[in-house]
C-alpha cells in the first residue's frame, strides 16, 4: 500500500508538472521583440503592440536591454534576466505585456539596490486614464490650440518629452527644484529646440526658401504675394524648431521695396493677405496658430536708414531703406487698418502681434505721429498693440511676449546686412519668489541664501539645456535641428555665441 501510495503521489506530482509546463507554454506575452531568436524552455509567444508583430520569447533580449540601456555587466544582466524569467514563468498572469516585463526588471533592480541602473532602465509613458482624458477633453494649459487630433498628438508628445527632459537633460537637483515649484522651466515639452527667436525678412528676400528635408527650393520672390507665401512658409517651419514666438524685425520697412509704386489699394490687399495667411496657420504644429510678432516702425529708424535695400528677385535696388520711407509708412497704415477691422466676422487678429517702436522721430515726423495716434486707437479698440520704447540712442528688437533685446555694437554692424540679423533666446526659467519667502520663515538671511540657491539652479538649468541643444546642432544636416545648424550665408542659423538666457520672476509683491 505504501509503495502504491508513493507511486500515486509521484504520478500526481508528474501531472502537476506537466500542467504547469502546459500553462507556461500558453502564456501570451505581448511585447516589443522583433527577432525570433532561440526559444527557451518556456517558449512564450511574443506579440508587439506597437508594431503588430509576433515573435518568440527570448530571455537574451532582457540581458541585451540591460547592457545597452544601463551599462550593467553581462554577467549581472544575465542573472537579472534569469530571475525575471523565473518570476514570469511562475506568475499566474494569463497575459504578460512588455510593460509588465519591464516592471519586473525594474522591481528586480530596486530589490538589488541598483537605483542608478533603475533610473536608466525605467520607461517613459502615460497612464491609460490620462490618455483617455487628453483625447476626450481640450487642453486648458494652452489657449492657442483648438481640440482636434493634431492638438492631441502635441499634448501626448509634450508629456513624454517633459519626462525625458527631467530625467535625461537636467541634473536631479535642477529637476527637483522644478518639481518642487522653486523654479519653473518653461516649455519642457519642447526640450529639443530653443525657446524663441528673432528673424529677418531680408534672409528670405535675399536667399529664397531652401529648408533642409522639408520642401522644394524656391528662388527669391519677385512679387509681394510670393514674398508673403515665402514668409508664411518659413514661419511655419520655424515654429517646428522653436518652442515659442517667431519674431520678425522691421516688417513694414523691409517689405517696402517689393511694394514700391503700387497703389494704396494693392498695398492694403497685400497687408490683408499677410495677416490672414498667418492666422490660417492654425493647422500647423499642434493645430496652433504660429505665435509670431511683427516689429513695426512709423518711420525708418536711423540704424536702417543707410542700409542697402533688397528688392524683387533678391537684387539690391541701388537705394537705401530711407528712400522707401513713404511706402513703408503706407504699408504700416494698411496693416493697422486690417488689424482694426478684424476678420470677416469682426474677430480680433491676435497674431501676428503688432509691436510698434516708439522713438523721438515719431513725435517730429508728422506722418509718423499720425500713424502712432492710429496705433493708440487700435490699442484702445482691439487691445493688441504693443509699444516698444526706444529711448535716446537705444536700438532694440522685441520678440515673444515681453522680451526686448538691446542691440550691442556687434549687432549694430549687421544692420547694413540685416539678412544676418538673427537672435535666439534659448530658454526661459521663472523663480517662485513667494515660495522662497515662505521657506525663509521671515528670516532675511535665509531669504537671500534661498535666492542664491535658486539662482544657481537657474544657471545650471540654462547650462544643461545649452549643452543638450549644442549636441543636437553639432549633428548638422543629419540632426533634428538641421535648419538651425546651417544657413544660406555659410554660418549656423542659430548664433550660439550670442544666445539670450531668460530668468523671470513670479510674485514679487507677495514675497
Amino acid at each position: 500500500m505504501k509503495t502504491a501510495k508513493s507511486t500515486a503521489k509521484k504520478a500526481a506530482s508528474s501531472k502537476t508538472k506537466q500542467k504547469r509546463a502546459t500553462r507556461k507554454v500558453h502564456i501570451k506575452v505581448i511585447g516589443s521583440a522583433t527577432n525570433e531568436g532561440d526559444s527557451t524552455d518556456i517558449a512564450l509567444l511574443v506579440s508587439t503592440e506597437s508594431k503588430a508583430e509576433l515573435s518568440r520569447w527570448d530571455k537574451k533580449r532582457i540581458t541585451d536591454s540591460l547592457i545597452r540601456e544601463t551599462g550593467t555587466s553581462h554577467k549581472k544582466a544575465d542573472e537579472i534576466a534569469t530571475a525575471v524569467e523565473e518570476k514570469i514563468a511562475h506568475s499566474n498572469l494569463s497575459t504578460v505585456t512588455t510593460n509588465i516585463i519591464r516592471e519586473f526588471v525594474d522591481l528586480e533592480l530596486i530589490e538589488r539596490g541598483m537605483e542608478r541602473h533603475h533610473k536608466k532602465h525605467s520607461h517613459l509613458g502615460i497612464p491609460l486614464y490620462d490618455v483617455n482624458k487628453i483625447i476626450s477633453e481640450p487642453n486648458n494649459e494652452n489657449s492657442n490650440t483648438t481640440h482636434n487630433p493634431e492638438s492631441i498628438n502635441l499634448t501626448l508628445a509634450e508629456n513624454i518629452l517633459k519626462q525625458y527632459a527631467l530625467r535625461n537633460v537636467y541634473s536631479p537637483d535642477v529637476a527637483e527644484a522644478h518639481l518642487a515649484g522653486n523654479i519653473h522651466i518653461h516649455d519642457l515639452g519642447f526640450i529639443d529646440r530653443p525657446y524663441c527667436g528673432g528673424h529677418s525678412i531680408e534672409y528670405i528676400k535675399k536667399y529664397g526658401i531652401n529648408i533642409p528635408n522639408v520642401s522644394s527650393v524656391s528662388s527669391p520672390a519677385r512679387h509681394p504675394e510670393v514674398l508673403v507665401g515665402h514668409m508664411v512658409k518659413f514661419a511655419s517651419v520655424l515654429q517646428s524648431h522653436y518652442a515659442g514666438a517667431v519674431g520678425w524685425e522691421a516688417v513694414n520697412v523691409f517689405f517696402a521695396p517689393m511694394l514700391d509704386g503700387l497703389p494704396y489699394e494693392k498695398i492694403k490687399q497685400i497687408a490683408q493677405m499677410l495677416i490672414f495667411e498667418f492666422n490660417q496657420l492654425a493647422g500647423a504644429r499642434g493645430s496652433q496658430t504660429v505665435f509670431t510678432d511683427f516689429n513695426l516702425y512709423a518711420s525708418v529708424p536711423s540704424h536702417f536708414a543707410k542700409t542697402p535695400a533688397i528688392g524683387p528677385g533678391g537684387k539690391y535696388t541701388g537705394k537705401t531703406y530711407k528712400d522707401y520711407e513713404e511706402t513703408a509708412q503706407d504699408f504700416l497704415k494698411a496693416l493697422l487698418e486690417v488689424y482694426m477691422k478684424g476678420d470677416a466676422s469682426g474677430k480680433t487678429f491676435f497674431f501676428p502681434k503688432p509691436l510698434l517702436h516708439v522713438n523721438d522721430d515719431i513725435f517730429e515726423n508728422i506722418r509718423a505721429y499720425k500713424l502712432f495716434q492710429y496705433a493708440c486707437d487700435l490699442a484702445s479698440s482691439q487691445g493688441i498693440t504693443y509699444f516698444v520704447f526706444d529711448r535716446g540712442d537705444e536700438v532694440t528688437i522685441s520678440q515673444c511676449c515681453r522680451l526686448k533685446l538691446k542691440l550691442e555694437e556687434k549687432d549694430l554692424k549687421e544692420t547694413l546686412t540685416p539678412e544676418k540679423m538673427r537672435f535666439t533666446a534659448l530658454q526661459n526659467v521663472t523663480i517662485n519668489l513667494p515660495r522662497i519667502a515662505y521657506k525663509a520663515e521671515k528670516d532675511e538671511k535665509k531669504l537671500y541664501a534661498e535666492l542664491d540657491k535658486v539662482f544657481e539652479y537657474c544657471v545650471r538649468a540654462h547650462q544643461q539645456k545649452a549643452a543638450f541643444i549644442k549636441n543636437l546642432l553639432e549633428m548638422k544636416k543629419e540632426g533634428p535641428l538641421a535648419l538651425l545648424a546651417n544657413s544660406a550665408d555659410g554660418q549656423a542659423y542659430v548664433k550660439f555665441d550670442r544666445l539670450t538666457f531668460l530668468v523671470g520672476i513670479l510674485g514679487l509683491n507677495e514675497m
